[in-house]
C-alpha cells in the first residue's frame, strides 16, 4: 500500500513538472512569434521608402542586382518566382533604369548553377550578353548584396526580386552602408484559397529569413566567399567573352 502511494506521488510530481515544461514551451513559442512579427514589420517599414513597384518612379542606377532562385519547383514545374524576376530584370534594362545587371545566385555544386540559369533566361528574353555579369557565390541574400560592393565595387544598386524579398535585401544593404533601392518583380500568386499553401509557406520562410538577417547584422556576418575586385563594364566592348568570378 505504501509503495502504491509513493508511486502515485511520483506520478503526480512528474505530471506537474511536465505541465510546467509545457507552459514554459508555449511561452517561449509565443515570445518567438511576437518578436519575429515585430522584426518582420520593422524590416518592411525600414525598407519601404526605397522600394518601387512603378518603373516610372524608379530612380536610375548603373547596376542592378538580380537575386537568384531556382528556375524549377520541387515538383519539377517552372518557378513563377524565377520567371517574374527575369522579366523584371529585362524591363529595367529595356527602360534604361540600369545599364548592367549582376545575376547573383548559388553555385556551390556543379549540378546547380543559378547564375547560369538566370543568364540564359535573360539572353532568351533578348538582353545583350555584354550587360550581364555573373556572380557565382551568391549563396545567400546577404552574400549577393554585400558582394555587390566588396567584389563589384557598387555602393549604389537596384535590387530586383519580389517585394517581400526586396524588403529584406534593402535592409541588409543599407544596414551595411550600401545605398540600395529595389524594383518589385510581380508576385506570381493570388491571395486566395487556391494559392493559400504557397502563400503561407512563403510568409513563414520570410519570417525566419528576417530573423536571421537581423541576427547577421548584429553579429556582423560577412559573405562566405570573397575574392578579387571586378570592374563592371560592357564585356563586348572590352572584347572579353566572360567577366566572372572563378574563386
Amino acid at each position: 500500500m505504501k509503495g502504491i502511494l509513493i508511486e502515485k506521488i511520483k506520478n503526480l510530481a512528474f505530471k506537474k513538472i511536465l505541465k510546467k515544461a509545457f507552459v514554459f514551451l508555449i511561452i517561449l513559442i509565443s515570445l518567438f512569434i511576437i518578436i519575429s512579427l515585430i522584426i518582420y514589420s520593422y524590416v518592411s517599414n525600414y525598407s519601404k521608402p526605397y522600394i518601387f513597384s512603378d518603373i516610372n518612379q524608379l530612380p536610375n542606377n548603373k547596376v542592378g542586382l538580380l537575386l537568384g532562385t531556382s528556375p524549377v519547383t520541387l515538383s519539377g514545374e517552372a518557378s513563377k518566382f524565377f520567371t517574374t524576376r527575369m522579366s523584371a530584370g529585362k524591363e529595367l534594362i529595356e527602360n534604361k533604369k540600369i545599364q548592367y545587371i549582376i545575376v547573383s545566385g548559388d553555385n556551390r555544386t556543379t549540378s546547380y548553377n543559378e547564375p547560369k540559369y538566370m543568364r540564359n533566361s535573360l539572353l532568351k528574353l533578348g538582353v545583350d550578353s555584354g550587360y550581364i555579369i555573373s556572380d557565382f557565390a551568391g549563396r545567400r541574400t546577404l552574400d549577393s548584396v554585400l558582394r555587390s560592393y566588396e567584389i563589384f565595387n557598387q555602393n549604389k544598386i537596384t535590387i530586383i526580386s519580389q517585394k517581400f524579398h526586396n524588403e529584406r535585401a534593402v535592409f541588409i544593404a543599407r544596414k551595411n552602408g550600401i545605398e540600395a533601392i529595389a524594383f518589385n518583380a510581380k508576385y506570381p500568386y493570388k491571395l486566395n484559397f487556391q494559392d493559400i499553401f504557397i502563400n503561407i509557406k512563403t510568409f513563414a520562410r520570410e519570417i525566419l529569413a528576417r530573423d536571421i538577417a537581423v541576427w547577421d547584422f548584429l553579429t556582423n556576418r560577412q559573405p562566405e566567399i570573397l575574392g578579387e575586385s571586378i570592374q563592371i563594364r560592357n564585356e563586348n566592348i572590352i572584347e572579353f567573352k566572360k567577366l566572372i568570378l572563378e574563386k
